[in-house]
């Protein structure tokens, strides 16, 4: 019997010019350690050696990997992070920062605090720290709902408030 191939886990870096290194980094050296494997849509960023993943991405084929991702990591623009909660997950946002050149202003990082705080997203800011939230996203990520279609544990909370809401 064979191993089942690790959970497949989508990183959103977006299409600014900026690079982003460091989270390509932290998602090959995860992917190393036989963790995840990833799919990146990594924009201006080179992908590390063995890392799977398209430079940008139609909405269509973006939609596809949402689809079939146990877990989703995005930098921390808001649309990355909305189109992730569309498709029932809780993304791991890594923001980008300005002190290392990923981008021109600690926008993202401000914003990331400031959604963390509502519970819509969690936030990484290291290579450990992504491992262990993406650990625990693909354990409570995994639901009945169908094939390939995660539900995780909050959207699955929200959907029965709604339900007990709308009697």
């Amino acid at each position: 019997m064979s191993a089942a191939p690790p959970p497949l886990v989508a990183v959103f870096l977006g299409t600014d010019h900026h690079r982003f290194d460091r989270l390509v980094a932290w998602a090959a050296g995860l992917q190393a350690r036989g963790l995840f494997r990833f799919h990146v849509q990594h924009g201006a960023t080179p992908l590390a050696p063995g890392l799977a993943g398209t430079r940008l991405m139609d909405p269509a084929s973006m939609a596809g990997l949402l689809d079939r991702a146990s877990a989703v990591v995005t930098h921390g623009g808001p649309g990355s992070i909305m189109d992730a909660r569309e498709h029932g997950h809780v993304p791991v946002v890594v923001p980008r920062n300005p002190g290392l050149g990923e981008h021109v202003d600690d926008h993202q990082q401000r914003f990331a605090r400031f959604v963390a705080r509502t519970g819509l997203v969690v936030t990484a800011h290291s290579e450990e720290e992504l491992g262990a939230r993406l650990s625990l996203a693909v354990l409570v990520g995994h639901s009945t709902a169908g094939p390939d279609r995660p539900l995780p544990t909050l959207a699955r909370f929200e959907a029965l408030v709604d339900g007990l809401v709308r009697r």
